[in-house]
């Protein structure tokens, strides 16, 4: 049986009859069904919860309430995240984050683990982080990416009830407030080292528009090997991941709502 959108191509050939056709999943679909984003140039991670998301090493693709083992990146990076640990290990849900769309629920200190961690070095610690997420409910506070080891200045980003933060290896941080939400919300950061003084390093973009910046001067380094949550989180409540990207650079605002539009044609937020 094959279920879902854009799974199969069906068309007349000149020699008459008909062609059916199945499609790659992870290069078909709209809206980060499976296809590639808009931007790929400097892609450095690329997680949809939709594709190739298992309960075991790869083998068996996760169904509502599953425990997530192993979830495949699709930037063709393959910087697969796993989490062997079953205490640790968030769960596939299907629904709360969009009708029929899939999501990692986090709980307690779930986290996915990266093969090979994300670096972002001086004096070029520049990134640009998507996010697709929906809170439990209000008031709640968590590490949605960050570090377990080596815990190095607790490089993290904070999603919290009133404001975006994050943190350096310095444990130097920045953040730019919010009004809480429980709606599914499209997140995009960018950090800017290396820009002049005046600059706004710190921007943060919800849906697409800027919600505001700030001009911290960030004297460390990002190192995030924990995505989805973080093994040592004060855990707060329960939230839902969709898709997360992750690219080397900043994104201007033109290249955030392109990427963001994209992404609204998955979860029709705006």
């Amino acid at each position: 049986m094959i279920k879902g959108d854009n799974i199969l191509s069906v068309g007349t050939p000149a020699g008459g009859g008909i062609s059916i056709i199945a499609n790659d999943p992870v290069s078909s679909g709209g809206g980060g069904g499976g296809d590639s984003p808009p931007i790929t140039t400097d892609l450095l991670v690329y997680y949809n919860p939709d594709v190739e998301a298992y309960s075991d090493a790869g083998t068996t693709l996760a169904v509502d309430g599953d425990n997530i083992r192993q979830f495949n990146d699709q930037s063709g990076n393959s910087n697969t995240l796993e989490q062997a640990s079953a205490s640790s290990q968030p769960l596939y849900d299907i629904g709360t984050i969009g009708s029929g769309l899939a999501s990692i629920k986090i709980t307690s200190n779930d986290h996915l683990d990266t093969t090979s961690a994300l670096l972002f070095e001086q004096p070029d610690a520049n990134f640009t982080f998507y996010l697709v997420y929906k809170k439990a409910s209000l008031g709640i506070n968590n590490y949605i990416v960050g570090q377990m080891s080596p815990l190095v200045g607790n490089s993290r980003i904070w999603l919290r009830n009133i404001y975006y933060q994050s943190y350096d290896t310095n444990n130097l941080n920045a953040f730019v407030t919010t009004t809480d939400s429980t709606d599914v919300i499209i997140l995009a950061i960018t950090i800017n080292t290396t820009g002049s003084a005046s600059e706004q390093r710190y921007k943060v973009y919800k849906n697409g528009s800027l919600l505001g910046s700030t001009t911290r001067d960030f004297g460390g380094a990002f190192r995030f090997n924990n995505l989805y949550g973080v093994g040592w989180n004060s855990f707060s409540g329960d939230f839902y991941g969709g898709n997360m990207l992750f690219y080397d650079g900043v994104h201007d605002a033109t290249q955030v709502q392109e990427v963001s539009d994209w992404l609204n044609t998955k979860y029709s937020i705006y």
